[in-house]
Formats: C-alpha cells, structure tokens, sequence
C-alpha cells in the first residue's frame, strides 16, 4: 500500500484540489511467460465523504501502469464501496481488477495512475500531483 499525491477535480469542484489517496495494486510475486497476470486494486480517500453514500453508490477505476521488459497501461475496473459510507468518513473502494499476459520474462512494476470515481451525484477525475513510485512488482519467468 502506498500513500499518494494527487489534484482531484470534479463538476461540483471544477479547481484541482490537493489530497493524499491511499492506493494498494496487489499481484503476484512469480507467474510463468503466457500466463494472465492478474492486478488486484482497492483505494481509500483520507478526506471524509460531504454526504452519506448507500451501498455501491460510488464506483471507480484506475489506470495502472506497468513498467518492465514490456510497458502499458490497463485499466483496474469493479472499483465499488461495499459498505455504507457515512459523511464526513473516508471512503474504501475494493474490488479493482485488471490482467495482462506478459510474453517477456524479467521484472515488471505497477504504479497506479489517474482514477476516475462517479458517484450518483458527479463524476470525479484524480491525477497523481508526480510520477507515482511503484506499489508492486511481479516477477515473469
């Protein structure tokens, strides 16, 4: 898990604010040339919700990058909060799921991007303030 920087802006809040948005991308430490890869997300704002938000109110998705002997970015969808979120309390989205097949072998990395969240009010579109650093890493033999 990582803490990182982010300008988040949306319809309601057009001006980029600056927030700290706690990211983990999970994978696997070894999978073999070929096989799926898969990348496992879940996200937690450290800035509290301006209003209640039911059960699956909020979804989302974050583009992770992938660095190594093959470089790409995919797109980790099913991001979703599965418990009410009360306002004024910070929001936990799991469910982020995204997969590559690496055809190389070496090291690859996977740093998470730009994330884009809607809730039933407004969309809302984050950037990292920086390059994010890596969160996880896979070894493909």
């Amino acid at each position: 898990m990582g803490r990182f920087a982010y300008y988040s802006s949306s319809t309601r809040q057009p001006e980029p604010v600056l927030s700290d948005i706690e990211i983990t991308v999970t994978t696997p430490d070894e999978v073999r040339t070929g096989e799926t890869l898969n990348i496992e997300v879940t996200l937690r704002t450290l800035h509290g919700t301006i209003k209640d938000r039911p059960v699956g109110d909020i979804k989302g998705k974050v583009v992770i990058l992938v660095e190594g002997p093959e470089t790409q970015q995919v797109v980790a969808v099913g991001l979703t909060n599965t418990n009410y979120v009360f306002a004024g309390k910070n929001v936990l989205l799991t469910g982020g799921h995204a997969e590559i097949t690496p055809t190389q072998p070496g090291t690859y990395t996977f740093a998470p991007g730009e994330i884009t969240v809607a809730t039933s009010d407004y969309p809302l579109t984050s950037v990292p303030k920086d390059p994010n650093p890596a969160d996880s890493k896979t070894t493909v033999v």
